[in-house]
C-alpha cells in the first residue's frame, strides 16, 4: 500500500482539531494558563503556529534553533520572534547541566571546555563538569565565556507545556497517547472504529476528575523507592483520593494494587499488605495470602484463605490456592476444608511425543511443518484465532458507546477495556451476539464482519496473524458449539482467559473436524493458564493434544 502524501500544514491541523474539540466539549476544565496560550496561540500567525506545535511534537523543551529546519515554514526566524514576544517560548534560557550537555555534541563540548580529555564518554565528561562547576542553572556564557560558542535556543514556556498536556489528556483521556495518533491515521496506517460521540463523551467531568487522575498518574509511575517513608506518603495520597466517577473509582483501585506490588518488591510485608486489603482488584485477595505467609501470619491468612475457598474470584486464583492448601495446613496442623474450589485441571488431555532435529526454528513452527499437508493443513494462531472470532461476532457489544467507555475517535478499544466488570457492563449485548451462534447465520456475520471492519485497529484481532484462508477453514470446521463453549469461558474471564490457547490448530476439511496442538520444547513445561484451558477442554470434549518435542540423542 502506498502511503498518502501529506498536506505541508497537516500537523497543525490535526491540532486544530483537538483544540476545536476541547473547546467545544471540556472548555470548562481549562484553567486560566491554558486559556491566556489559547488567545496568545489563536493570534499568531500560520508560520509561528507551525513551528509551535512542530517544537510540542518533538522531545523538548529546549531546542537549538539552528538545528530547526522546515519546508513549509519560511522565514523561521520571524517566528521564532513572534512566539517569544507572545511569551509562548524563551529564547537564551538558563541551561542546567543536563540539558546544556543533550544540546551540544562531543566536539562542541570539548570546545567549550578546554580540560575536557581528548577521549571519554559524555556522562564521564557531565561528572567531571558537575564536580568542577556545580549543575545548578544558568546562562549560557556563564558555562562557558566564549560568546562565538554560543548556540541560539529556545525552551518552551512551563505554561505552553503544561497547556500542551492538558490538551492531549481532555482529548484523549490518557497520557500515553499523544500526535502520532493523527498520522498514523492520517496515512492510513491506523483506523479506527467510528463510535457514536455527544457532549456526554468526556473523560472528566469537572476539574476535580482532572486532578485525581494527574495524581493517580504521578503516583503509579514514579519510579520504586528505596525509601520506606516516601512509598507511605505515597500510598497515604491515593487513599485520601475520593470521586464519584467509576473510571476513576477502577483506575484508583488498580493504582492501589500496583503501590502493593511495589511495595512487596522491597520487602515492606505490612504495607504491602495494607494495599492489597484496601482493593478488590483481581488478584490482590490471592497476593495479600502470599504476603501474610510471608511474615508467617498463617492464623491471620486462614480466614481469608477460606473464604477465597468458598468463593474464588477466577479459575486462577482457585488454582494457586490448591497449591497453598497443603502449607497452610502444615504450619497450622489444620485439616483441609470440605470442598475444594471448582475447576481443578485435569490431567488426562491426549499427549504427542516427537523427536526433532534442532534446525534454529522455533518448536512451534517445527512442529506445524510436521503435521501440515495440504489435507490437513496446520495453522499457527496461539491466541489470536478464538479472539478473533470472539471480535468479530461481539464487535457491536465490543464498541457499544456506553457512559464512560470512548472519549474521542482515535480509540481502539473502550477505556474500561482492562476493568475486571468490563464484560459485565455489556453482558446484555455479549449474549445477544453468542446467541446468533445457536442458528446458521454465525458465519455470515463473522464473514461480514471480517469484510467490514478488517485493518480497524481492534486489541482481540490482530490482522497480521489473520488471513481469509485460516477464517474459512475456522468457520468450517469448528462447531458452533465449541465456539460457543470457547467465547463463553472468555467473556467469563475477560482479563486472563483471552491467553493460555493452544500455539497450533489443525484442520481436516474432509471431515468437518480440528485439532488443537499445545507445543513444547525441551525443557519446556505448562504454564497455568494453559492448564486450564486444557482442563476445560478435556471437560468439554473439545479436540486438543500436547506435543512434547524432543532432540535426538548424541551418536
Amino acid at each position: 500500500m502506498i502511503s498518502p502524501e501529506l498536506p505541508p500544514f497537516y500537523y497543525l491541523h490535526n491540532f486544530h482539531q483537538v483544540l476545536q474539540w476541547v473547546q467545544q466539549v471540556s472548555a470548562d476544565l481549562l484553567e486560566p494558563e491554558h486559556v491566556q496560550c489559547d488567545h496568545a496561540f489563536a493570534q499568531a500567525s500560520q508560520s509561528a503556529q507551525a513551528l509551535l506545535v512542530r517544537l510540542l511534537m518533538r522531545k523538548g523543551p529546549v531546542f537549538r534553533i539552528d538545528k530547526l529546519r522546515y519546508a513549509e515554514i519560511e522565514d523561521l526566524e520571524a517566528a521564532v520572534q513572534e512566539l517569544a514576544a507572545c511569551k509562548l517560548i524563551e529564547i537564551d534560557p538558563a541551561l542546567d547541566l543536563d540539558t546544556l550537555f543533550a544540546v551540544h555534541t562531543m566536539p562542541e563540548l570539548r570546545r567549550m571546555f578546554h580540560d575536557l580529555p581528548a577521549a571519554g564518554r559524555k556522562s564521564d565528561y557531565q561528572q567531571w563538569i558537575a564536580r568542577a562547576q556545580g549543575e545548578q542553572e544558568r546562562p549560557f556564557l556563564q558555562w562557558c565565556a566564549r560568546p562565538e560558542l554560543q548556540a541560539p535556543l529556545l525552551r518552551l514556556s512551563a505554561a505552553v507545556v503544561h497547556w500542551a498536556q492538558r490538551l492531549q489528556l481532555l482529548f484523549f483521556g490518557n497520557h500515553y497517547q499523544d500526535w502520532s495518533e493523527f498520522v498514523l491515521s492520517d496515512l492510513g496506517l491506523y483506523r479506527y472504529e467510528a463510535v457514536a460521540l455527544d457532549q456526554g463523551s468526556r473523560a472528566f467531568r469537572h476539574q476535580e476528575d482532572v486532578r485525581l487522575y494527574e495524581t493517580l498518574s504521578e503516583l503509579r509511575d514514579a519510579p520504586d523507592e528505596a525509601d520506606l517513608e516516601h512509598w507511605t506518603e505515597r500510598f497515604a495520597a491515593v487513599q485520601r483520593i475520593q470521586t464519584d466517577s467509576d473510571w476513576l473509582r477502577r483506575r484508583k483501585a488498580k493504582t492501589v494494587f500496583q503501590l502493593g506490588q511495589q511495595a512487596e518488591r522491597q520487602h515492606w510485608w505490612s504495607l504491602a499488605e495494607q494495599a492489597y486489603a484496601q482493593t478488590r482488584w483481581p488478584g490482590a485477595r490471592y497476593r495479600q495470602l502470599r504476603v501474610l505467609e510471608r511474615q508467617e501470619k498463617q492464623e491471620d491468612a486462614w480466614p481469608l484463605f477460606c473464604q477465597a475457598w468458598e468463593q474464588p474470584e477466577s479459575e486462577g486464583e482457585a488454582q494457586k490456592l490448591r497449591r497453598m492448601l497443603p502449607r497452610l495446613r502444615r504450619k497450622l496442623a489444620l485439616e483441609a476444608p470440605p470442598t475444594a474450589p471448582s475447576g481443578k485441571p485435569a490431567s488426562r488431555t491426549q499427549r504427542s511425543d516427537l523427536v526433532l532435529p534442532d534446525d534454529g526454528s522455533r518448536v512451534e513452527v517445527q512442529v506445524l511443518s510436521h503435521w501440515n499437508s495440504p489435507l490437513a493443513p496446520v495453522f499457527y494462531v496461539e491466541n489470536t484465532l478464538f479472539p478473533a472470532l470472539l471480535g468479530l461476532l461481539g464487535w457491536d457489544a465490543i464498541y457499544a458507546p456506553l457512559p464512560g467507555a470512548f472519549f474521542h475517535p482515535y480509540q481502539a478499544c473502550p477505556a474500561d477495556w482492562g476493568s475486571p466488570d468490563f464484560v459485565s457492563r455489556r453482558q446484555n449485548l455479549f449474549d445477544q451476539s453468542l446467541s446468533v451462534l445457536n442458528g446458521t447465520d454465525y458465519k455470515t456475520v463473522i464473514w461480514q464482519r471480517w469484510q467490514e471492519k478488517r485493518g480497524i485497529q481492534c486489541p482481540l484481532l490482530i490482522w497480521p496473524a489473520l488471513d481469509e484462508s485460516l477464517i474459512e477453514q475456522a468457520l468450517h470446521c469448528i462447531p458452533a458449539q465449541h465456539l460457543q463453549l470457547v467465547f463463553t469461558r472468555i467473556l467469563q474471564d475477560w482479563r486472563d482467559n483471552r491467553a493460555g490457547l493452544p500455539d497450533l490448530v489443525r484442520f481436516m476439511p474432509a471431515q468437518q473436524s480440528y485439532e488443537l496442538i499445545e507445543v513444547k520444547g525441551p525443557g519446556d513445561r505448562l504454564q497455568d493458564n494453559q492448564r486450564r484451558w486444557l482442563s476445560y477442554f478435556e471437560q468439554h470434549a473439545i479436540p486438543a493434544r500436547v506435543c512434547y518435542v524432543t532432540r535426538p540423542e548424541a551418536s
